[in-house]
This record gives structure tokens, C-alpha cells and sequence, in this order.
């Protein structure tokens, strides 16, 4: 087994349902997470209704797609570690699919971000995806660096929601 294989194992994933509301509620609730994920004028923390809409939506997007974020857990003690996986998404009125992870801020610097981005990668192969995006804010260094791990190369800097982003894409099936 290769270090990477030994890396994945880490994490167990599962679709998100609607048990996993108080999961979604504290993840994004979190001020850390949220300055990560939006910063600035993109609000900050969610309030339970926003984290229980973007649960509805995730598990919608499964049902539509077949695809979408999973919810994950460490395999040894199954503590909850984030969310993370593919999702539907609009660039310049372009569909694509955007590669996407969040993790509980007592959890950063693990890898794991890292594990999820990566099996993201695998799984839109393995889906024939023809193509995959990952954006991050030009500050959030630490992102940048998870995207380029799995395979997501800079491509432009983008205005998304006001605010400068890095943009990379993947073409799985290349």
C-alpha cells in the first residue's frame, strides 16, 4: 500500500442527510471556517437556517447529480472532520464542476483538507468529469496549496463575490 493509500485511509465519507444538521450548523457557524470560506463582505459565519439550507442543497445535488459534498469522519474514532467533494457551479455563466472542503478549524494542519480534495480528484476521474475547478481567495495561501496537491492548477486570478480569487482547474480525464 502506497503512503498516499495510507494517507486516504485516514478518512471515512458518507453522503450528508439531514442527521447530519448539527454537524453542518457548527462547521460553518465556526469563525475560523467561515473567514476562510467568506471573508469580508461574504458574510462570516452562517446562522443555523443558512447551514440547514446548505445541507437541503447538498443532499439535493445528490439526488439531481449522483455526485456532491460528502461528510467526513477520522476512520479510527469517527470524529467529524468536515465537509468536502464535488458540487455543480456557475464561472462566467460556464456550468463546471468546483472541487471544495471545509474542515473544523481544531482540525487544520492535519491533512485532511489535503485527503478530501484528493479523493474529490479521484472520484470525478472515476465519474469521467470532463472538467474540474477550485477557487480560493488570493489570501488563503494554505487553500491554494490543498488545490495544487490534488492536481488543480492556476489558471487565472478571478473577481468571485467581490473579492480576488485564485482559480485552478483540473481536467480529470486528460
Amino acid at each position: 500500500m502506497t503512503q498516499a493509500a495510507v494517507r486516504l485511509s485516514r478518512l471515512t465519507h458518507e453522503r450528508p442527510w439531514q442527521e447530519h444538521a448539527r454537524l453542518y450548523r457548527d462547521l460553518f457557524a465556526d469563525p475560523a471556517v467561515a473567514a476562510t470560506l467568506w471573508p469580508g463582505a461574504l458574510g462570516g459565519p452562517r446562522t443555523d437556517r443558512q447551514a440547514a439550507e446548505m445541507l437541503t442543497q447538498d443532499i439535493a445535488h445528490w439526488h439531481e447529480r449522483s455526485f456532491g459534498p460528502w461528510v467526513f469522519f477520522e476512520t479510527a474514532t469517527g470524529v467529524f472532520v468536515g465537509r468536502g467533494g464535488l458540487r455543480a457551479a456557475d464561472l462566467a455563466g460556464e456550468e463546471c464542476v468546483e472541487l471544495l472542503y471545509a474542515v473544523r478549524s481544531d482540525a487544520w494542519g492535519q491533512g485532511y483538507a489535503t485527503e478530501m480534495a484528493r479523493l474529490a480528484v479521484a472520484h470525478a476521474r472515476r465519474l469521467g468529469l470532463a472538467d474540474v475547478v477550485g477557487f480560493t481567495a488570493t489570501t488563503n495561501r494554505a487553500s491554494q496549496r490543498v488545490l495544487e496537491s490534488a492536481g488543480i492548477r492556476f489558471e487565472a486570478r478571478i473577481d468571485r463575490a467581490g473579492l480576488p480569487h485564485w482559480l485552478g482547474r483540473l481536467r480529470p480525464i486528460d
